[in-house]
């Protein structure tokens, strides 16, 4: 009998450490109620209409897959109990933006990845081959190509362009993004690619074309950044890249877990916590959309609204 005790106070111990580590690396981490993150809204305003030319009309979207994250990946467990359905399917769209200009001049914004890079992260979801083919032909034809952050899923489609010397010139890689080497090897963009490119170095805020400018974003990469459009009637957007991957994160201030943050995508935290305080305090103050490159549910929201198209436009 003693032994039994002996047993089950050690497996009893061993069950409590196990929640502890648990909850640890799998449980929501309070945002702080003050940011360290300053987005000077007036001044990126300002340089939204600070260079000549009209501004741009309306933004597209095309979707090349809806792949699946673990829920307990994006969401941070609530309760210790919650942590038990970690795996639950979340969709997660993958895709690039066409800002569309009088003229029918346009730019970019990201360029998603190609079918053997979807099939790394989720081998069964479906691929739309008439997507990609829609987003090469935008990167052939864009005045400005610029990426949210190195990462595979974001920066796929400029890496796997046919002739890479026809973009040099008008993909804007930033100094930290082409410093990246590790993650510009992993979305395997060619070498003489990332050589030929002048590296794109700003302070904060960088003006690339009449109604859009590249806001500094680093945390989830060291080369992220959020990319605010103003469009000809007023409305103001700004992509978020992967600052959060589903806009309930930035209403609810609900962060991914530690696992996933420290261990898998090696974000800084403190950084895109502080991200996250001063996005959701600028949403409920300001008229702006915030655009989430991953929500599912918020792209459906924004195309019935006709703030986004579903298509890219030539």
């Amino acid at each position: 009998m003693r032994f039994i005790r002996i047993l089950l106070t050690a497996l009893g111990v061993l069950a409590v450490l196990v929640l502890v580590a648990g909850w640890y690396l799998l449980g929501r981490t309070p945002v702080p109620e003050k940011s360290d993150y300053a987005l000077d809204l007036n001044e990126v305003r300002r340089l939204a209409g600070a260079l000549p030319g009209d501004p741009p009309l309306r933004v597209n979207h095309e979707q090349v897959a809806v792949a699946s994250l673990p829920k307990g990946a994006v969401f941070a467990a609530e309760s210790p109990l919650a942590m038990f359905s970690f795996m639950t399917p979340h969709p997660m769209s993958h895709g690039a933006y066409q800002v569309v200009y009088p003229g029918g001049g346009f730019l970019m914004i990201d360029s998603a990845f190609d079918a053997d890079m979807l099939k790394k992260m989720s081998k069964d979801a479906p691929f739309s081959s008439d997507a990609w083919t829609a987003i090469q032909r935008g990167l052939a034809g864009a005045s400005h190509i610029v990426i949210t952050h190195e990462h595979a899923d974001h920066i796929g489609g400029i890496a796997r362009f046919p002739e890479p010397e026809k973009l040099v010139g008008r993909v804007l890689l930033t100094e930290e993004q082409l410093d990246n080497a590790a993650m510009m090897k992993a979305a395997q963009v060619p070498e003489s690619l990332q050589k030929a490119v002048t590296p794109l170095v700003y302070d904060k805020y960088y003006a690339v074309a009449p109604g859009v400018v590249l806001v500094k974003a680093p945390g989830h990469t060291p080369g992220s950044q959020m990319i605010y459009v103003r469009l000809a009637g007023g409305k103001e957007l700004l992509f978020l890249g992967d600052v959060a991957w589903h806009m309930d994160q930035i209403r609810q201030l609900w962060y991914r877990p530690r696992l996933v943050t420290d261990y898998f995508i090696h974000e800084n935290r403190a950084q895109v916590m502080a991200e996250f305080r001063t996005l959701h305090d600028l949403a409920e103050r300001e008229p702006i959309q915030l655009v989430v490159s991953h929500d599912v549910d918020q792209r459906k929201e924004l195309l019935a609204s006709g703030v986004l198209g579903e298509h890219f436009e030539f």
